[in-house]
């Protein structure tokens, strides 16, 4: 997923034409995950809400319970997932004096829980740890070793 923010829908557009399967977060009705309850409930876009409240909100108003992601620290994947809540968690955010290496594991760690989708400015680490935790679970086959990393 890629976070366009209030770019329009030329972007969109573009990334989805230079990038294949790719999903769009966005503030445009073109996206495919919005931040505002009314474009979702125009659109049938997925929600990110900011906390439960919100996301209870969205609910009354409306919009489907599986077309919502809560955002949560890593602290309360847990507890969002047994909610029976979607969950969105910024891993540079919970790892916020950590550093690199705090998100990675943070990261690792929200993938073991099964977290939905996690937020982060470091791509390629994060998605390595997010693939070594699912692989260690067995829901998805090991790569080749990447060597010199280091």
């Amino acid at each position: 997923m890629i976070d366009v923010g209030d770019h329009g829908p030329e972007l969109i557009s573009a990334i989805r034409g230079s990038v294949a399967r790719i999903i769009v977060c966005g503030d445009d009705e073109s996206a495919d995950v919005v931040r505002h309850p009314a474009v979702a409930l125009r659109t049938g876009a997925r929600l990110i809400c900011a906390d439960f409240a919100a996301a209870e909100t969205a609910v009354g108003a409306g919009i489907a319970r599986e077309r919502i992601l809560v955002t949560v620290p890593a602290t309360e994947v847990d507890t969002a997932l047994r909610a029976g809540w979607a969950t969105l968690t910024d891993v540079d955010t919970s790892a916020a004096t950590r550093g690199l290496a705090g998100a990675e594991a943070i990261a690792a760690i929200c993938a073991w829980l099964g977290a939905t989708a996690v937020r982060t400015r470091h791509v390629a680490p994060i998605r390595r740890s997010l693939d070594m935790a699912k692989s260690v679970l067995g829901t998805r086959p090991p790569a080749w070793a990447i060597r010199g990393l280091a």
